[in-house]
């Protein structure tokens, strides 16, 4: 099993990847990828060595991702838009063999410090090789993908993705009410991010489907690109559906949509509603986090039920539980926990994280609180950990307090999320000592991800502290 061999079975004329220099074949995506396994193989990257690959959405990361799987090796995207200090932090933890960078990222070249091992400029790599090494053949529960996200004790986590984990969730969104060897899909999700790299990208590949690649969302752009290519499956997370929903456009604008989904964190009612009444378009609301391959639920075919994110997919069991594992009545909330091929096989290098929420007999503690009701229905009601969720991004307060505290006028900080109607959720920070509201917001900008960034600032002379030490973020939420 190798999942390089998602592309290897379509005729070679079909189109694969449309971006704004063209169209790629798969024929095409074939021999660009059979470069990259030669090109990695002559560097001795091989089985188990990591390779990051900071981009955007372009044909360029398509090739490189699957020529480094093909090898053996274990990917791991990364966003081009990522600031110097936190992509150092990120690769400190990941300690890559290699890095392969993609056009949108060309500033990373300017760093050759990111990585001891050598820095791969794509545009420079040859579109095709006179014959590419084959595809190592890998164990279905050897890494295939590491997807980097925000760590509670301040440090990345990196999750990882098998190539069953990955094949898994690809099937389990395909197939009669899923997406077809005959769609287009839009693809405007960020591949660094684990719903626009498996739902997005590779499900739609595996079908020998088409996609059209969107570097970075443009709501404007993406309007034209689905009349322009007749797009028929649009994945997005809450806010770009509320953008689409409040944008001046025609009401046929999504006409050729046949399956619109969201995911990556909770779609409002009301923009549910406001997009339906506008374009006479339902969109299917999804479950699913990086560690489960960014699977769970879905609308399976069933009608759509607004606040419900459906049901379980096929092969997945999902149970709603008391803190002790007890499951609770039907109708009653409990924590999810779940069990599955799509379940990921642990944090890199962080057995007490994996094991925080992982059990020894496979069943995944989401850190959601859920409700079943008597027909299946899955609904998310509240979360059991401190997780803040910008635009589908995880925010992690502890590596945002972090950064904060590092200011030299700062004593103490601590963060929380706050509800927003666009967002789902903004970060707030609570500081303690002589910092102004202006000099943190330039010290955030430059070490975080915007998304990360504190929206407010709150000053106070003490935070709320359990006679433990355990900041108590509950006081502090609005």
């Amino acid at each position: 099993m190798n999942l390089a061999t998602l592309i290897e079975d379509h005729d070679e004329a079909r189109v694969a990847l449309i971006d704004a220099s063209g169209t790629i074949s798969y024929g095409e995506l074939q021999r660009r990828a059979g470069a990259v396994r030669s090109l990695l193989t002559e560097l001795g990257i091989g089985p188990d060595d990591r390779v990051a690959i900071p981009t955007g959405n372009e044909a360029g990361f398509v090739a490189a991702a699957l020529g480094a799987v093909g090898v053996g090796a274990r990917v791991i995207p990364m966003k081009p838009t990522s600031p110097l200090p936190e992509l150092e932090r990120m690769l400190t933890s990941i300690q890559p063999h290699a890095m392969i960078v993609c056009r949108g990222a060309a500033w990373v070249l300017d760093h050759p410090h990111l990585t001891e091992g050598p820095m791969i400029n794509m545009c420079e790599v040859p579109l095709t090789v006179g014959s590419a090494p084959a595809i190592v053949e890998r164990s279905p529960d050897d890494v295939a993908f590491m997807m980097l996200t925000s760590g509670v004790s301040g440090q990345s986590k990196v999750a990882m993705l098998s190539h069953q984990n990955l094949f898994a969730g690809q099937h389990a969104v395909s197939g009669e009410h899923g997406v077809r060897a005959d769609d287009i899909t839009l693809a405007a999700l960020p591949f660094a991010h684990i719903f626009g790299l498996n739902v997005v990208l590779l499900a739609t590949l595996r079908l020998g489907a088409r996609v059209v690649l969107q570097e970075r969302f443009d709501v404007d752009a993406s309007i034209e690109t689905v009349r322009e290519h007749g797009i028929t499956v649009l994945a997005g997370a809450p806010p770009m559906w509320h953008r689409w929903a409040m944008l001046d456009a025609p009401g046929d604008a999504f006409a050729s949509i046949r399956i619109a989904l969201s995911g990556a964190a909770a779609l409002g009612s009301e923009t549910y509603h406001a997009f339906k009444a506008k374009y006479g378009v339902e969109i299917s609301e999804g479950y699913g986090m990086t560690e489960t391959s960014s699977v769970l639920t879905g609308p399976n075919g069933l009608s759509i039920r607004p606040g419900s994110v459906g049901h379980p997919f096929d092969g997945i069991e999902l149970m709603t539980v008391e803190d002790n594992g007890t499951p609770v009545e039907i109708g009653d909330a409990g924590e999810i926990v779940v069990q599955g091929d799509v379940i990921f096989k642990g944090y890199f290098n962080d057995e007490e994280a994996t094991n925080e929420v992982l059990s020894s007999d496979g069943w995944f503690w989401t850190g959601d609180v859920g409700v079943v009701d008597s027909e299946g229905y899955v609904f998310v009601v509240d979360r059991v950990k401190d997780l803040i969720i910008v635009s589908g991004f995880n925010v992690y307060p502890a590596e945002v307090e972090q950064v904060l505290a590092e200011h030299p006028d700062v004593t103490g900080a601590v963060v929380v999320g706050k509800p927003d109607p666009v967002l789902g959720e903004t970060v707030v920070a609570h500081i303690s000592g002589t910092a102004k509201a202006a000099d943190l917001k330039r010290f955030a900008a430059e070490r975080l991800s915007r998304y990360k960034c504190p929206t407010e600032y709150h000053f106070t002379q003490t935070l709320p502290v359990a006679p433990t030490g355990k900041v108590v973020r509950r006081e502090l939420r609005r």
